[in-house]
């Protein structure tokens, strides 16, 4: 499953992903996405690389942060885009840009990620 995992969420999506480095590791946003699958709401047809648009995450989802960055390992200490001076450029994970592709898209909605949230 790791496998499948890192070529749908972390190469087409993650700025932070390196071939071959902590390929155990999962983000929260990852973790979600999985959750989310698992549960029948999002399809194995997700969007590709393509639909990956900063506009997307230059404002705040709040609800997507409360289900994700809110409860990630890689926040306190890693994470940039949440950080409490983010740079510019700062990206969110795989997940967050796969997850909030998929809100702008109508594919998940506020509940959906509130049910998956706290497992």
């Amino acid at each position: 499953m790791k496998h499948d995992f890192q070529d749908y969420i972390c190469r087409p999506f993650c700025s932070f992903f390196r071939e071959g480095e902590k390929e155990e590791l999962a983000c929260r946003g990852a973790l979600v996405v999985e959750r989310l699958m698992a549960a029948d709401v999002i399809g194995s047809r997700l969007p590709s690389k393509a639909a990956r648009r900063p506009e997307l995450w230059s404002e705040d989802d709040p609800v997507l942060s409360a289900a994700v960055c809110e409860k990630c390992p890689f926040r306190p200490e890693d994470c940039d885009y949440r950080s409490s001076t983010p740079p510019a450029d700062a990206e969110p994970c795989g997940g967050y840009i796969l997850l909030r592709i998929l809100r702008a898209e109508g594919e998940i909605t506020s509940d959906d990620l509130a049910e998956v949230a706290d497992e």
